[in-house]
C-alpha cells in the first residue's frame, strides 16, 4: 500500500509538491486559528490575541513560542487597568490558553504558560435585586 501511494502520478496528486510543502510550513499558531469555526469566537480570539501581541510586541506567529508566564501575568495585570470586567479578563485568558494548549499537543512548546494561573473573579450580580416588601405585593407603590 505505501509504495502505491509514493508512486502516484503527479496528475492524480490533488496538491502540487509545492502546495505540499507550503501546507507543512504553517506555523501552528496559524494552524489553530484556521481550525475555530465559529465566528464570533473567531472574532474574539482575535481581537484577544491581537491585545496580547500588540502589549508583548509579537510580530510573528512563531513568537508565541518564548512568552513566559511573566508576560502573561504583565498582561493580565494591564487589562485591570482599562477596567475590563473580570469575564472580560477571563475569556481573554481562555483565548491564550487555548493557542497554548494547541502549541503543547503540537510539541511547539513544552507547556502552557497561562494554565493554572490566577484569574479575576467573576462579577455576581445575584442578591444585587432589592427585594419586594409585602406592601408591594398588595398592589402598593
Amino acid at each position: 500500500m505505501t509504495d502505491q501511494l509514493i508512486s502516484l502520478p503527479a496528475e492524480q496528486r490533488h496538491l502540487t509538491a509545492a502546495r505540499f510543502q507550503g501546507l507543512a510550513e504553517v506555523p501552528s499558531e496559524l494552524e489553530w486559528f484556521a481550525n475555530i469555526d465559529n465566528k464570533s469566537t473567531r472574532r474574539a480570539y482575535e481581537n484577544a490575541l491581537q491585545d496580547f501581541m500588540g502589549f508583548t510586541g509579537i510580530k510573528q506567529p512563531g513568537e508565541f513560542r518564548i512568552v513566559t508566564r511573566s508576560h502573561v501575568i504583565a498582561w493580565r495585570d494591564d487589562l485591570v487597568g482599562p477596567a475590563l470586567s473580570g469575564m472580560t479578563i477571563r475569556h481573554r485568558l481562555a483565548a491564550l490558553s487555548s493557542l497554548f494548549e494547541h502549541l503543547c499537543e503540537s510539541n511547539a512548546v513544552t507547556h502552557n504558560p497561562v494554565k493554572g494561573m490566577k484569574r479575576p473573579p467573576v462579577e455576581s450580580y445575584e442578591g444585587n435585586t432589592p427585594a419586594l416588601g409585602d406592601h408591594r405585593y398588595n398592589g402598593e407603590p
